[in-house]
């Protein structure tokens, strides 16, 4: 349910009177004769969307256009929607116009029901700040990967997901994706396992020629660190994200020994600065 809350200002201009046209009369007693329209639309993601629309029509036996300008900005933030509209029209014949100016906003009412906040989903994806939670209005993680998602419904499934393209290019998640079922009053958490470090698609060749394909290639990790594995593609080609700047990687397609070989890395100070860094290794 919303509370809708609206601010109206309207700017009326007439140097002179309507002519003789009574309602909308004069679209029917002239014919149409030519039209000009464009409309543009742009979302600028967290940041609102932009709405423009105007045409222009004249008409047979008629000096003097019809005219309409239409613009509005519209912007959420914490589940509040703000908006801004302005209109202006004009009537062939006359020089009289009509313009507009609108401000709304539109408030959950649920921000104030009791109990509206009490049954809730955690999520938790470390290290991924400020990422957009999808389809809750100015829902994003803190610094830490941390946000709360309100209105979640008891004893069903609820799917919470993250919009990967509000990731920062360092960020990236085995899912982007979780399920949960909370019962009612319940904090339920929506784990999200994240991987910090460069993306990078690494081109692995082995003995002068490229690591067979389906090979399994793994970062070696500190003990109680995530494991970070992938498969070698055609080419040799591997694609891991997470990727620290230096390390090892252990790749095998075999239990022989001539079918494994261990691959040292390290990547160069541009990587912080390329969304996915391409680089050849020698695997020994």
């Amino acid at each position: 349910m919303l509370i809708s809350v609206k601010t109206r200002i309207k700017l009326i201009y007439r140097p002179t009177e309507l002519a003789s046209y009574s309602g909308d009369n004069w679209r029917y007693n002239y014919n149409k004769r030519s039209r000009a329209q464009f409309n543009i639309n742009q979302s600028f993601r967290e940041y609102g969307s932009l709405s423009l629309s105007a045409y222009q029509q004249d008409y047979w036996n008629e000096n003097g256009y019809e005219r309409s300008l239409s613009a509005s900005y519209n912007l959420s933030y914490d589940g509040i929607a703000y908006g801004l509209n302005y209109t202006y029209s004009q009537t062939p014949g006359s020089n009289a116009n009509d313009q507009q100016l609108a401000f709304n906003v539109q408030v959950p009412l649920s921000k104030w029901l009791p109990n509206s906040w009490e049954t809730m989903a955690l999520v938790r994806a470390p290290g991924a700040a400020g990422a957009k939670v999808q389809n809750n209005t100015g829902v994003r993680t803190d610094w830490r990967g941390y946000a709360v998602v309100p209105y979640v419904s008891t004893y069903r499934k609820n799917r919470i997901a993250l919009e990967t393209e509000t990731l920062d290019d360092s960020v990236d998640l085995d899912s982007n994706t979780q399920m949960v079922t909370p019962t009612q009053g319940a904090l339920v958490l929506a784990d999200f396992k994240t991987r910090l470090g460069n993306r990078v698609l690494m081109t692995l060749s082995y003995q002068g020629k490229p690591v067979p394909f389906g090979a399994i290639a793994e970062i070696q990790q500190q003990a109680g660190e995530q494991e970070n594995s992938g498969i070698v593609g055609p080419d040799g080609q591997l694609y891991l994200s997470g990727v620290p700047e230096q390390g090892q990687l252990h790749v095998k397609w075999g239990n022989a020994a001539n079918q494994q070989c261990q691959v040292t890395f390290r990547l160069p100070s541009a990587a912080a600065d390329s969304p996915v860094l391409s680089i050849s290794a020698e695997c020994r």
